[in-house]
């Protein structure tokens, strides 16, 4: 704990250093053209509790968790990041941000493990963000990023992704499978968390409505040579359809796996329709081919045919307290061979949907991203607490089933379960926010069955996970 809060005292320090300056820092006399660099930060500091059913499958503070031999744990987690913004010139500026990592190499990092003991892996000083952009390259309307991209495809632009979000996403082949998911699947996704470091070059045409993406990143994964490799090709369109916000996107995408034996490619895109007052309409379509060698080397090929959508409404209901509802239906394809085949029908994607805190979030649960139907509904209002619809309360109702049958030695199922959680944001200024989180999950025979069946003694068929959190920025 003293380590993380001297990194904290040190990124605010820094922070404070920077605004305390009466004039734009500058770097040296001979860089005299710089025209300003801007320091911000954030700091995510969360505890967490996952009953034993939870830790499981993400491994908890030891990394070795498994079913029969895991227990509840509290801990905390979280990340610290620094981040300088660097304008060159009118038309050329930097990015550099350094820090944490909240998950990395397949594991959550931890600031301290059960009831205070060791374990933090959290601390160690990284490299988040570097990027050049130059603005107006050859025309007005041309610009380029090159560098760690943050690029991604999100019709709603709402921070959740239903396919390409790298940033916050896990390697594309990790759901390969030519036969349907077994008694490992649970644990191999819940085992998994990442975070992505795509390099390469975007460039973007934008002109009043439109927007244009060719996207170029060869080292999504850095494999060592060149050829090793995990890469993405894509080129999309945005237009924003009217004042509300309205908007079409549509998307190809080519995905190499390292070694380059194989390519999937993905198409699809989506309609976010704001027309009526108050009311938020959407929709999104991606469909799969090619071939795809699966996580490791050296092996066969399989054939990939998978598919995704979802459709959904919001309606903001007029009133002091901003009430709003709305209701989801999330589905990607799985497999349900019972033997494989040779092809694929698990859709494979970077996705970053978290609506549910259990069985979505990478960061606290099991991130099921495949092989998922999905009927979420949910609702808010923001009260007042010191400011103005400052206190944002939201419950989200979620019955999901797995789209095709996952198979177990004595057993087969749909039933992924049924989730309910609770989430409060307490906005105590514009820097800092509280949040809480509350998640049950229940009658799910598929985690039942992962820890064994009726007949062990840890089964269960519910788990619960409850998390407070502060984030600051500055």
């Amino acid at each position: 704990m003293r380590s993380l809060l001297g990194a904290c005292f040190f990124v605010l320090a820094l922070a404070a250093s920077a605004l305390a300056q009466e004039k734009p820092l500058s770097t040296s006399k001979e860089m005299d053209q710089t025209v300003r660099i801007t320091v911000t930060g954030e700091i995510e500091f969360d505890y967490v509790w996952r009953r034993q059913e939870i830790t499981a499958f993400t491994g908890g503070v030891s990394g070795s968790s498994v079913p029969g031999d895991s227990a509840s744990e509290n801990t905390f987690e979280g990340f610290a990041a620094l981040r300088m913004n660097i304008e060159l010139s009118d038309k050329v500026s930097a990015l550099l941000e350094i820090g944490t990592k909240r998950v990395d190499g397949g594991k959550i990092n931890f600031f301290a493990g059960p009831n205070g003991a060791g374990g933090s892996t959290a601390l160690t000083v990284q490299l988040r963000e570097a990027g050049i952009r130059i603005n107006e390259l050859f025309m007005p309307e041309l610009s380029l990023q090159a560098g760690i991209s943050q690029w991604g495809f999100d019709v709603r632009n709402r921070g959740e992704s239903l396919a390409f979000d790298l940033r916050h996403s896990q390697r594309f082949s990790r759901n390969v499978s030519a036969a349907s998911d077994n008694a490992a699947t649970l644990r191999n996704r819940a085992h998994d968390p990442e975070e992505l470091e795509p390099v390469g070059f975007w460039l973007r045409w934008e002109r009043t409505s439109f927007a244009l993406d060719l996207v170029a990143l060869p080292a999504v994964i850095e494999g060592g040579s060149p050829n090793n490799d995990e890469a993405v090709y894509a080129l999309d369109l945005l237009y924003t359809a009217d004042s509300k916000g309205s908007r079409i996107g549509l998307i190809v995408a080519a995905i190499d796996d390292p070694g380059g034996r194989s390519t999937v490619f993905t198409y699809g895109g989506g309609v976010d329709w704001k027309g009526v007052e108050n009311f938020d309409v959407y929709g999104e379509f991606y469909f799969q081919n090619g071939w795809n060698n699966g996580p490791a080397a050296g092996i066969t090929p399989v054939k990939v045919g998978g598919y995704a959508f979802q459709v959904g409404a919001r309606f903001d209901i007029p009133g002091d307290f901003k009430p709003w509802v709305e209701a989801n239906l999330t589905y990607y394809s799985g497999d349900g061979d019972a033997v494989a085949n040779g092809k694929s029908s698990a859709f494979l994607s970077y996705e970053n949907v978290h609506d549910l805190l259990i069985l979505e979030d990478m960061y606290l649960g099991f991130d099921w991203d495949t092989n998922y139907r999905a009927i979420k509904i949910s609702g808010g209002i923001a009260l007042n607490a010191g400011a103005k619809n400052n206190l944002k309360l939201m419950t989200v109702v979620g019955l999901t089933q797995t789209a095709q049958t996952v198979r177990f030695p004595t057993d087969t199922t749909h039933k992924l379960g049924n989730e309910v959680d609770v989430k409060i944001a307490w906005e105590m200024t514009k820097q800092v926010v509280i949040d809480l989180g509350v998640g049950f999950l229940f009658g799910s025979k598929v985690l039942e069955l992962s820890m064994g069946g009726p007949a062990a003694p840890d089964a269960e068929r519910q788990t619960i996970l409850f998390t407070l959190g502060m984030n600051l920025r500055f």
